[in-house]
């Protein structure tokens, strides 16, 4: 059999050629949009939306979505503000204290205080630190440290006799999401959580801290949702949109968050670890301070959590404008990042935010000219993200239908500008005109060189496209790819010296003397979004390229069947299971690889082009339609997902690695025939795309 090595360098040479067979298929678009886009454009976007806190459903919050109306009407384009009642959370008070025998209570703070030479650390609405959904109560206890709070570091704790049953928890931010650490900690018998930002993670031992440097300092908070549920969007209202009248859940059956959770900088953590007095961590679980980290606090101390938030129902909006395609006007490449911020948001969102406010100002500039694309393209920005990824997803279950009819592509901008270094992370299918893209963009601050040049020189190999990493569950995607199918990926660039994510120093003047004020890392990310999404509206035949999972696929079962030899209790380092998935992805892919360099080289007609088109959208949606089952019905795709215990990381095949989660060889059998389907369903689209070809 001929080996994974041929068949990969034989599908580069196919893509490298449906390349440049294509390079110019939306690249005069391209070219013109790009003309426009403006560091001083962005910086004005920048100052307008940062001007003030705007967490979800606050008054702040209705401000930002209005001036987003205002400038997408001003750019021409055709403006609707889709209105949502979602179930949120709010803070109301909150307290930690130090309880240590014999002395006084210690009351630690709960606020960044105001930074002298950034007057926006002082706005009256900016909050103290929270958690959303954090469970309401006044709890006292011992202590246990728990590392991470990942479920691994609360197996350790079991194996080392150390019991939560009945303490409060303390857990660093970093290695799961935030809400997993809540969820094992309840599920441990923890009463209480208390989750700290560590200097060794994103403090003084990576970089200096804020405002000398760009790294947290000893006060900084981070805030953050810490839902876990088994669907993203609206607590209330899974798979159905949350519309004003919408039938809900009890609120009491939703398995939000019971203990009280707390964040905390690491001088008030300091304040805690440092008077615990029982035996010493594992080495890898000692942090950053300048202590000896203990694994439990004593008899002797003991610390008050005491947390109240309200949760109700709350009205607030997706801002949405278009340009309609003149062409294809019904196929729809849709734009988005979110508008809500825990505080002023000059990273999180608006370091994206704002490419995309300037892309869609392009796009409306040469639409006013006459120039308008030949499929329509949409400018979303979300609302309620930080919540739990909300307003992308009950737009996703509101319009479910027309989407999977005619999304050709999502494309997500979540804080996408914090430095030079350009990446991105989706759809293997898209690789194609990302590379195009790339190729055809100046690099940011090294204007003789191409974004593909420069993130090609940070390699130790000579790539010929694009490097894709896996979509995880972080972000406004997971509706678009991991609910109903749709090819997404999503552009960023990094490389700044700091973070002030979630912090109330997340402001202009962190982000202009960190990332930098020449806003040339946004205005490279507004031109790449330019340049893919050019390529998508204004291609007649759509740069999609679906052979390309039939390579990704043998590399995520290679990671499936490591993980399997790991574990050690299969018997068989790769099940049959594993093989027969990798029988089908190769001969999709010698199937698939020939059609498509043909398709590439194929003069068509227009009505040719409309059935290759949409079957090259059909075979996106079979990654829906074969009947990958996970346990979480909400993920209906078999290509990625969310894992299910650090909540960022992707699950690559989800429903072949929930069995193996699982230890289920049986399962795993049943698995591997959906896996089957979908390649024989798209096997067959694709006999079809070249029974079209001339």
């Amino acid at each position: 059999m001929m080996t994974k090595q041929f068949f990969a360098s034989v599908l580069v040479s196919v893509l490298a050629a449906l390349a440049s067979a294509q390079q110019n298929d939306g690249a005069d678009y391209a070219d013109a949009l790009n003309a426009i886009p403006a560091a001083a454009s962005l910086a004005d976007h920048h100052k307008l939306l940062a001007s003030e806190p705007h967490i979800a459903g606050t008054p702040g919050d209705w401000r930002t979505i209005e001036r987003l109306i205002k400038l997408f009407t001003s750019f021409g384009l055709d403006v609707t503000r889709h209105d949502i009642w979602v179930y949120l959370a709010s803070p109301v008070e909150a307290q930690v204290q130090v309880l240590p025998a014999g002395t006084a209570p210690i009351d630690l703070p709960l606020i960044e205080p105001p930074i002298a030479s950034d007057p926006d650390t002082a706005h009256p609405d900016l909050t103290f630190g929270w958690n959303g959904y954090s469970g309401s109560g006044d709890v006292t206890a011992e202590l246990v440290y728990a590392n991470y709070g990942r479920l691994e570091d609360f197996q350790k704790l079991e194996e080392l006799g150390v019991s939560c049953q009945g303490k409060i928890v303390i857990a660093r931010y970093g290695g799961n999401f935030r809400g997993y650490k809540a969820k094992f900690a309840q599920a441990a018998g923890a009463i209480g959580l208390i989750i700290y930002t560590d200097p060794a993670d994103s403090g003084y031992v990576r970089g200096i801290p804020w405002p000398e440097g760009g790294y947290a300092n000893e006060h900084s908070i981070q805030r953050g949702s810490i839902g876990t549920l088994a669907y993203r969007g609206d607590p209330l209202t899974p798979f159905i949109p949350a519309e004003e009248n919408a039938t809900r859940l009890d609120p009491e059956s939703v398995a939000l968050p019971k203990i009280p959770v707390q964040p905390l900088g690491w001088a008030a953590a300091h304040e805690i670890l440092s008077r615990m007095s029982g035996p010493r961590v594992p080495d890898e679980w000692q942090g950053g301070l300048p202590i000896a980290y203990r694994l439990e606090g004593g008899a002797d101390l003991r610390v008050r959590v005491r947390v109240e938030q309200q949760r109700k129902i709350v009205k607030t909006a997706n801002v949405i404008a278009e340009v309609r395609g003149q062409t294809y006007p019904d196929e729809v490449i849709v734009v988005g990042c979110h508008h809500d911020a825990w505080c002023h948001g000059a990273s999180d969102p608006l370091a994206g935010l704002i490419c995309l406010v300037e892309s869609a100002r392009s796009v409306g500039a040469l639409a006013r000219d006459g120039w308008k694309p030949d499929r329509t393209i949409r400018f979303a920005a979300w609302a309620a993200e930080e919540q739990g990824i909300i307003g992308s997803t009950e737009y996703v279950e509101a319009f479910a239908e027309e989407l999977t009819r005619g999304a050709v592509a999502y494309i997500n901008l979540d804080m996408a500008a914090m430095g030079p270094n350009f990446r991105a992370a989706g759809a293997p299918s898209l690789v194609q005109v990302i590379t195009a893209a790339a190729r055809s963009v100046s690099q940011a601050r090294q204007p003789d060189r191409t974004v593909f040049e420069a993130w090609a020189a940070r390699r130790d190999d000579q790539p010929a496209l694009i490097s894709l990493g896996s979509l995880g569950g972080g972000s406004d995607h997971v509706g678009f790819s991991g609910h109903l199918c749709i090819p997404s990926a999503g552009l960023s660039a990094g490389g700044a010296a700091g973070s002030a994510y979630h912090s109330n120093y997340d402001t202009l003047a962190w982000y202009r003397k960190t990332v930098g004020d020449d806003y040339e890392p946004a205005l490279m990310i507004t031109r790449m979004t330019n340049a893919v999404i050019a390529r998508l509206a204004g291609a007649s035949l759509l740069p999609l390229d679906p052979s390309r999972y039939a390579l990704d696929v043998q590399r995520h079962l290679d990671h499936i069947a490591s993980f399997i030899a790991d574990t050690g209790a299969w018997g068989e380092q790769r099940p049959r299971a594993i093989r027969r998935v990798e029988l089908a992805a190769e001969l999709f892919r010698l199937h698939a690889e020939p059609v498509m360099l043909k398709l590439a080289e194929a003069e068509l007609d227009p009505k040719r082009t409309a059935q290759i088109n949409r079957r090259l959208i059909l075979i996106e949606r079979a990654w829906c339609d074969a009947g990958f089952e996970t346990g979480r019905s909400w993920y209906r795709s078999g290509y990625a997902a969310p894992d299910e215990s650090s909540g960022y990381a992707p699950w690559m095949l989800p429903a072949l690695r929930h069995a193996v989660a699982l230890g289920d060889p049986d399962l795993l059998e049943e698995r591997a025939d959906a896996y089957e389907r979908f390649f024989a369903r798209a096997g067959v689209l694709m006999g079809e795309i070249e029974q079209l070809l001339p």
